[in-house]
């Protein structure tokens, strides 16, 4: 490939790695998975509960009986998440590779990043697993307190908007250990700060990852009589496709940022990676004009 060659833009780099790699995504997405094994074998036992308590017609079940549930499933899941760091960072590393148009070994690449950043790994991903069970408890017990008084609303929308925004800020963070020697604190600042700063684009990238999913559920509830069929195939297409595809894209997301606001204040560090130069000019430059 010549420079000429290269995408003009990084819309067109992902459509270009996309086209190249969507199969390899595939095994990509089928190796994430068994790390999240755990965490899917937890929520599908507590679903069967919650519909259990549902489906019972000699007992009423108080709203307090299914938020002990919800307390249990979220507190578990925080082991279930955080062992899944190490193999997050595995998989960013790969992907990020393939979103700069980079080759890289699945599994050796793979173990190369597991065992290369999993300390860093297991902070970001026991904080991922924690938040949510912390917000959980909190809405909860501030929800019982606004009758008193409507101010005890600002701690509930705290909790909240520091659980979204940290959710944004693992879009950055997985990229960033394994791209920069940087201790867990300038990671966490870095991608905090850029987080906020690109605020909208944050926002929009994680909605991104949610498209696919939101289809489902609305087909879902518009075709009632093919519920079953549309629960199989968004379960194949997550068992398949879909995890490996959302982490493409946040990747993507991570290494336009990184590259274009962290890689500048780096000697030597390359920005654009995998472009077309800016400037480029294919009249330019001509192989015969060296003959």
């Amino acid at each position: 490939m010549t420079v000429a060659d290269l995408p003009a833009n990084r819309r067109e780099l992902f459509g270009t790695v996309l086209k190249v790699r969507w199969s390899q995504l595939i095994g990509v997405n089928l190796l994430y998975l068994v790390f999240w094994i755990p965490a899917i074998v937890w929520t599908v036992m507590n679903l069967s509960v919650i519909n259990g308590m549902g489906m019972a017609e000699e007992s009423q079940y108080a709203r307090a009986d299914y938020l002990s549930v919800m307390s249990v499933w979220l507190l578990g899941l925080v082991p279930c998440i955080t062992i899944t760091g190490p193999f997050n960072a595995g998989v960013t590393y790969v992907l990020r590779n393939w979103a700069r148009d980079q080759h890289s070994f699945i599994l050796s690449d793979f173990w190369d990043a597991v065992k290369g950043n999993w300390k860093q790994a297991l902070a970001v991903s026991f904080i991922s697993g924690l938040l949510p069970f912390l917000a959980f408890v909190g809405v909860q017990f501030y929800s019982g307190m606004i009758k008193t008084s409507p101010v005890f609303t600002i701690p509930i929308a705290l909790m909240l908007l520091v659980t979204a925004l940290w959710s944004m800020a693992t879009m950055l963070m997985y990229p960033m250990m394994v791209t920069y020697a940087l201790k867990l604190r300038d990671v966490i600042r870095n991608a905090l700060l850029l987080t906020v700063a690109k605020l909208p684009f944050a926002v929009l990238f994680r909605l991104l990852t949610l498209v696919i999913l939101a289809i489902g559920v609305g087909v879902y509830l518009l075709i009632p009589g093919g519920q079953q069929y549309v629960l199989l195939a968004l379960a194949l297409l997550y068992l398949l496709f879909v995890p490996a595809f959302n982490k493409l894209i946040t990747v993507s997301y991570a290494n336009w940022l990184c590259e274009t606001y962290l890689n500048p204040r780096i000697e030597g560090a390359q920005t654009n990676i995998g472009l077309r130069p800016e400037n480029w000019d294919d009249t330019e430059y001509r192989p015969e004009d060296d003959e």
